[in-house]
């Protein structure tokens, strides 16, 4: 639990430092974006190799691993002087996220059972939401703090003890657990699904500034259709395919991925923009910025735990529909805060109104999530998992990218607040679209016969 609670501080922890962490490495919003986005992309394209890799070779083994792994990158990051270099690091450490992340759900399902498989279970979904509240709040204070002089880098430096204690006690407490029947790798489409990304990404993030962005975006077609080739030939001789395309043929398993998409897209969009708004436009600290989303944190986690009786009323298409009102509600709100108070704006304006974001946001997940594994095969459900959080990691690397470029885009015509109410207005396109979707595709109940 400690292990996954890492991943996702990481990500926490570097949002509320992105100001100061340009700053340093003399970077502007573009090259941010990238430093968000290189995690997202690397830990998407090798999440389903590292369960697959976990059943063969011990999930313990590929744990460890991947806890060692994320130590060293997480120096190199901390130790950084250029944006490359940086880079460098956040890719890798999506790469070793991506490597110990599904070996904990699995080692969970393999050894625990009936009312303990249960609360553990509970406890991992309840890390994912609080994780947010407790990287946001601790970044913000060890960047704040600047404890040694190490400002930034020691977000980073941080999880150099916390891996030492995992490993030491994953070591001696974690049982060795393997699939009986391991899977091939998907190779191909590993590397195919990540250049696809990469080519988005690139042209997404850069733009006119990067020469080379007509080569990537001339890319896209082709290796878009190589890799709907290779995944649907890999599902035809009996292998498993990182996205398996015969799920993706089913009305209701496409919807449910499209929302998850949206979800995510927006989500990732909104956390970065308004983290950059505040500390480089408004003058937040980071600590203040952090503290600025504990009401979106706590939010999402009332939300999961809501959603289960709100979809026996409402239904996964209904609690879709009221999470996208009332995260487009929140994301307009935190908007208009800003353009209304301007320089006196303070974090409690922002608590509230991002908390709609998190329980719209939490509704929207848990609702897309179902849509999605309801109308898939049992002998699918482990494949359609993987897909389901291959596409959300791809769609937060492709949010973060689009919501930094329209808030940079529009900085040179209009102020800060105008210019984050204009990329808040596009970023909801997402979720009200997937809505619709969804509201058009609810199959209706079965007339009865007389």
């Amino acid at each position: 639990m400690t292990g996954q609670l890492l991943t996702q501080l990481d990500f926490s922890i570097v949002n509320v430092a992105l100001e100061r962490i340009g700053a340093s490495l003399g970077t502007n919003a573009n090259g941010l974006v990238l430093v968000v986005a290189c995690y997202g992309l690397s830990f998407a394209a090798l999440l389903g190799t590292g369960g697959r890799l976990g059943d063969r070779y011990g999930r313990k083994r590929l744990f460890l691993i991947g806890i060692v792994g994320f130590c060293i990158v997480s120096m190199i990051c901390g130790l950084a002087t250029n944006l490359v270099t940086m880079l460098v690091g956040r890719f890798l450490q999506g790469v070793f996220g991506a490597i110990l992340m599904p070996q904990i759900l699995a080692t969970i399902h393999a050894t625990l059972h009936g009312p303990e498989h249960s609360r553990a279970v509970g406890i991992y979904t309840a890390i994912a939401g609080l994780s947010v509240v407790i990287g946001q709040v601790v970044g913000g204070w060890l960047v704040s703090a600047d404890l040694f002089g190490l400002g930034w880098r020691l977000g980073f430096f941080i999880n150099l003890p916390v891996c030492a204690i995992i490993l030491v006690l994953g070591v001696i407490s974690i049982p060795d657990t393997r699939s009986n029947v391991a899977s091939r790798t998907d190779a191909w489409g590993v590397l195919l699904f990540a250049l696809f990304l990469l080519c988005l990404l690139l042209p997404v993030s850069l733009g006119s500034d990067w020469p080379a962005t007509r080569w990537f975006i001339i890319a896209l077609p082709p290796i878009g259709i190589a890799f709907w080739w290779i995944e649907t030939r890999q599902e035809a001789t009996g292998g498993k395919p990182l996205l398996p395309p015969s799920l993706l043929r089913r009305p209701m398993v496409l919807i449910g991925f499209l929302a998850e998409a949206a979800v995510t897209f927006s989500y990732a969009g909104y956390i970065f923009i308004t983290a950059f708004c505040l500390q480089s436009a408004l003058g937040f600290s980071p600590q203040q910025s952090g503290d600025s989303f504990i009401g979106l944190g706590l939010m999402f986690f009332i939300g999961s735990l809501a959603s289960k009786r709100l979809r026996e009323r409402l239904s996964d298409h209904g609690t879709f529909v009221l999470g996208a009102g009332l995260t487009i509600s929140g994301i307009l709100l935190t908007a208009t805060l800003i353009r209304f108070f301007g320089l006196s704006l303070n974090f409690g304006h922002i608590i509230a109104v991002s908390g709609l974001v998190g329980l719209g946001n939490a509704f929207m997940l848990t609702s897309a999530y179902r849509i999605a594994l309801s109308h898939v095969e049992k002998h699918h459900a482990g494949e359609a998992s993987v897909a389901v959080s291959t596409v959300q990691q791809g769609c937060f690397a492709i949010g973060t990218a689009s919501g930094g470029v329209v808030y940079a885009g529009l900085l040179p015509s209009f102020d800060h607040a105008l210019a984050f109410a204009g990329a808040a207005g596009w970023l909801v396109c997402l979720p009200i679209i997937a809505a619709g979707v969804v509201l058009w595709k609810k199959p209706r109940p079965a007339r009865q016969q007389s």
